[in-house]
């Protein structure tokens, strides 16, 4: 093939796609672990490399992109295929998301009957490889615990691979339980706290109301009791005592 014919740009790649295969990258994430940046992305649970985010998420958006195909779905498809990029950008996100992998690993072969042992975790610290300043920094991780893939070959085999993928779902799942269910205690508590507080506020505003009423009214009781007195409600009141 002429080097002229290789796709070299946006419009060239796109122009290799067919609707149909456009339509079936969409099918796909929609229908992959939401949860899961690197399977929505399609990469190795591994130490994200930028350049090679870059270049899945320029190939797949292309793919998936609303302006690029007629799919009712393409934008929901877009929006979590963007979702995933920057979750991957995200080094903490990273880190945290391959320590589940591990968990995810370990249970997969302990559900084998295949004893494991794990390489501690360990603090390292490196310099940026694009800094320019040879007095720079330090960056300081957590490397999490881990296991030797090579020491368990199974966990390399495609059942393997796909155990550990149902297994870091079942954990990302039980976790995002748990924090909607810890959510939901929190507004429950945030509601009968703003409950108790409105309550408050309608009593002391009924006393208030109460007291500007009964001051409001003072005169008026006041004539009331002097016209009493003035039409011998005292005597008659004597006179009634007196018999």
């Amino acid at each position: 093939m002429a080097a002229t014919d290789k796709p070299n740009s946006d419009l060239d790649i796109d122009r290799y796609l067919t609707q149909s295969e456009k339509h079936m990258e969409i099918d796909r994430i929609l229908s992959t672990f939401k949860l899961d940046p690197f399977s929505i992305m399609e990469l190795p649970y591994k130490a994200v490399d930028p350049s090679e985010l870059k270049k899945a998420y320029r190939k797949r958006s292309l793919m998936v992109h609303p302006d690029k195909v007629d799919h009712p779905k393409a934008q929901d498809a877009f929006d979590l295929l963007k979702k995933a990029e920057s979750e991957l950008g995200d080094d903490t996100r990273v880190r945290f998301i391959l320590g589940i992998v591990e968990e995810a690993k370990v249970e997969v072969l302990r559900k084998q009957g295949i004893k494991v042992k794990m390489i501690p975790s360990k603090i390292e610290s490196t310099v940026p490889k694009d800094s320019e300043n040879p007095d720079a920094e330090p960056v300081v991780t957590m490397v999490p615990a881990r296991i030797d893939e090579s020491e368990y070959p199974y966990i390399t085999s495609a059942e393997g691979r796909q155990g550990v993928k149902d297994q870091v779902k079942e954990i990302l799942i039980e976790m995002e339980l748990r924090k909607r269910r810890l959510r939901k205690k929190e507004m429950e508590a945030e509601g009968e706290i703003a409950r108790k507080t409105e309550e408050a506020i309608q009593e002391r505003k009924r006393k208030v109301e109460e007291k500007q009423a009964w001051e409001a009214n003072r005169e008026t009781r006041v004539n009331s009791w002097r016209d009493f007195q003035k039409k011998g409600g005292a005597k008659k009141i004597k006179k009634k005592k007196t018999a």
